[in-house]
């Protein structure tokens, strides 16, 4: 049974039991916090390379399950209460290559996302940096994909974003950037796309970053521009 197969098995027996003609609310329904089962169960089977949990909360202190784990490649978590002391154990995992947490951490994460020497796709659309947090972030040599929503950065972050040298695909949610935060990456060559979801360029500052960079395949609020040449190239 895969990851998601035990996530609805969970789901459908909580629902199962609140169903029951004579229930037992003495009695915990599952002993076990949900996510703690499935981590345990895929544990279990050895050589685990994925843990997915997907509407199930998890908390800093399931991750101790999974600490120094070495088969453990991506970690996607969908719905956590996570903090920066989860980060911390999630650093913890030596030959992680793709994290996504969907929880609000700070920069005070940042030192312990870059002792993970194999992360490449790094996706965290609720985290809360800081443009001195970014230019920590920035010195990962590995990070090939970048989705960050963090409303209080400044275009300042843009430049040292546009430094990473293997950041290829990059997303910026609810980040305020301008056009002058776009003159940034009128030079990042190794930038295949750039998608921007409620920011502040102009339609005049996009079309100069195409002008620079026309194979860039860029998205702002989930849209082409219509000056994109690209934009009949495919369908989203």
């Amino acid at each position: 049974m895969n990851i998601k197969a035990q996530i609805v098995t969970a789901l459908l027996l909580t629902f199962l039991a609140g169903c029951a003609d004579d229930p037992k609310p003495e009695q915990p329904i599952i002993e076990l916090q949900p996510a703690q089962k499935i981590i345990k169960e895929a544990l279990q089977r050895g050589g685990v390379s994925t843990i997915h949990i997907d509407q199930l909360p998890i908390t800093d202190a399931d991750l101790e399950l999974i600490r120094n784990n070495p088969d453990i490649t991506n970690l996607l978590l969908d719905e956590s209460s996570l903090t920066d002391a989860g980060m911390k154990t999630i650093a913890s995992l030596p030959n992680l290559i793709h994290l996504r947490v969907r929880s609000q951490v700070s920069d005070t994460c940042i030192e312990d996302l870059l002792t993970i020497p194999g992360l490449q796709f790094l996706n965290l659309p609720f985290a809360d940096f800081t443009d001195q947090g970014i230019a920590q972030l920035a010195k990962h040599p590995k990070i090939q994909l970048l989705r960050l929503r963090s409303p209080q950065l400044t275009d300042e972050s843009m430049t040292s974003i546009a430094e990473m040298k293997n950041l290829a695909f990059l997303h910026l949610i609810d980040i305020p950037i301008t056009d002058e935060g776009l003159l940034a990456f009128h030079h990042s060559d190794q930038l295949q796309s750039l998608y921007i979801d409620n920011g502040e360029t102009t339609h005049e500052g996009l079309s100069e970053l195409l002008t620079k960079q026309p194979m860039l395949h860029l998205h702002v609020n989930q849209a082409h521009l219509d000056s994109d040449p690209k934009k009949d190239d495919h369908d989203h």
